[in-house]
Order: C-alpha cells, then sequence, then structure tokens
C-alpha cells in the first residue's frame, strides 16, 4: 500500500458507520428503521430479518477495523469494504429503478454507499 495512514483512517470511516449501522439493525431495528420512515412494528419475522443483516453488518465491520491494526488484513478489509457498501448501493439502486424513489435518507445512503465502495476499489487497486 503506497499511502498506508490515508488507508487507515477509509477503513476507521468504513468500520464505524458499518457498526453504528449493524449495531442499529441488531440491537434497535425498530428505532433504526423508523428514522427511515420504515414501520416494523411487532412483526417478529420482519424483526429477524433485519437483525440478521444487521449482524453481518456489525461482525463484517469489526472485520475491517482489523485490517487498521494488523497490515497482513488490509488488503482484505479494503475488499470488504468495496463489497459491502457497494452491494447495498447497486442494491439501492435498483430498488430505486424497480420500485421507485425511497425516503431521502435511504437515497443519501445509496449515494453514500456507491461513493464509499469506489473510493475503497481505488484504493485496493
Amino acid at each position: 500500500m503506497k499511502h498506508p495512514k490515508v488507508v487507515k483512517a477509509f477503513l476507521i470511516l468504513c468500520a464505524i458507520i458499518g457498526i453504528y449501522v449493524g449495531a442499529g439493525l441488531l440491537f434497535f431495528p425498530v428505532q433504526f428503521q423508523a428514522q427511515s420512515h420504515i414501520v416494523i412494528g411487532e412483526n417478529i419475522s420482519q424483526l429477524s430479518e433485519t437483525r440478521a443483516p444487521g449482524a453481518a453488518v456489525f461482525f463484517t465491520s469489526i472485520v475491517i477495523l482489523l485490517g487498521v491494526f494488523r497490515v497482513r488484513w488490509m488488503e482484505t478489509s479494503l475488499l470488504l469494504s468495496a463489497l459491502f457498501f457497494l452491494s447495498y448501493g447497486i442494491g439501492r439502486m435498483l430498488s430505486l429503478l424497480i420500485d421507485g424513489m425511497p425516503d431521502q435518507a435511504l437515497f443519501a445512503a445509496m449515494i453514500i454507499e456507491l461513493l464509499i465502495g469506489l473510493i475503497a476499489l481505488v484504493l485496493l487497486i
């Protein structure tokens, strides 16, 4: 890596975002989704379907954070960041095309996810 300090700072940003989103979905799904006008209510199946990806996001972000402390993991952390953010961004873009415009917060999330995912790819290359 040519600029390890830049990469480490970027990975910290990715991990913070992922840990925040993952923890929100995993531990506070009703409140977290309500921020984007998504109503889960007491639907146990919907809670399960929200917590499961929350756990995936949370633990993937922990692995991304490890790349800050272990040089050998830095490339893996960048790859995970690219996959994680681009997959969410592309999924939201597809939903935008198929389903229509979501809440403004989710549209903004799509833009940020695509941007961060592309930056991760550039740093990886």
